[in-house]
């Protein structure tokens, strides 16, 4: 949503408007839920898995390499009409270990990797109008060692730990009118250790999400928020969050920016603003802050011409 940017018809912006339209639209059309007994054959349904496992090794001027990955996966597919309405589910499954070790006649290092993953996605198909919800979660898991044995230089142990997760909602309307909501929250720790006694760890939180509603040619709003936080044990903090919303109506858009961020350089902020009409006015300003020292900006422009700036 830049500004003097005019949206074509069927523009979605980033993301959008949250549980509320995909609840009031599995409730509207009584005929759409059927019960068990008014389910009849035949039933779409497929269900896969696989298994696999690869293994390389390498070697050459005394370094041997050795990489090996084992992968499973679930895939289920079930889709069905009732009563006029399509409803699917959607669901996957993943678990991936890989292992990775480098052999020289002076040292020896290990990488290996372990993660699990799920996905599903519920939709359901009414005429023009349709209704999805989507969620993901990921664990991982991944260590390294390093059993260097040159004169000098310690080895090393490092671990890390990961957990995710997503979800997302989505309803389509008749005439290119959408709603979306997405959110997504990252939780990242680690703890490397030397063998002279050497020990660090940080941990890591990260959010965002989105909403946005979308009028087809009327125009649109959309509105995103960002915070994340991390911190080591050596006493290194960084805490931040931004938020950010904008919109469009006919010749019409609009859009402001707030940011906040504390870290080692200290506290930081800034307010941005963008307002205007498609070659007739247009109008901006912003205030920034980083350790308590102010600067301001600001401009006026009208037919495409300057008239004040700041």
């Amino acid at each position: 949503m830049g500004k003097h940017s005019r949206r074509k018809s069927g523009y979605l912006p980033k993301v959008a408007a949250g549980a509320a339209p995909v609840a009031l639209l599995f409730a509207a059309p009584a005929t759409a839920l059927a019960t068990p007994s008014e389910i009849t054959l035949p039933l779409d349904h497929r269900h896969d898995g696989t298994l696999q496992r690869d293994l390389t090794t390498a070697g050459q001027d005394g370094t041997t390499v050795v990489r090996e990955t084992l992968t499973a996966t679930r895939h289920d597919f079930l889709a069905k009409e009732v009563a006029g309405a399509v409803v699917v589910n959607d669901v996957s499954e993943s678990a991936t270990t890989r292992r990775e070790t480098w052999q020289t006649p002076a040292s020896a290092a290990e990488q290996e990797t372990e993660a699990v993953a799920r996905g599903s996605r519920h939709s359901l198909r009414l005429g023009d109008v349709a209704a999805t919800t989507a969620n993901n979660q990921r664990l991982a898991h991944g260590a390294a060692r390093d059993l260097t044995l040159s004169p000098g230089v310690a080895g090393s142990v490092e671990r890390r730990v990961g957990l995710g997760e997503g979800t997302s909602h989505g309803v389509w309307l008749a005439d290119d009118v959408d709603v979306l909501s997405q959110n997504a929250e990252q939780v990242d720790t680690g703890l490397r250790g030397t063998f002279t006694g050497d020990l660090d760890g940080a941990l890591s939180v990260r959010r965002s999400s989105g909403q946005a509603v979308d009028l087809g040619p009327v125009g649109g709003l959309g509105t995103t928020s960002e915070q994340h936080a991390s911190g080591q044990f050596a006493g290194v903090l960084d805490v931040g969050q931004k938020h950010e919303v904008g919109g469009q109506l006919g010749p019409a858009s609009g859009w402001a920016t707030t940011t906040e961020s504390l870290g080692p350089a200290g506290p930081a902020g800034s307010i941005r603003g963008d307002l205007g009409v498609d070659h007739v006015v247009h109008a901006e300003a912003g205030t920034t802050s980083v350790r308590g020292t102010l600067d301001r900006s600001a401009s006026l422009s009208v037919l495409d011409q300057r008239l004040l700036g700041l």
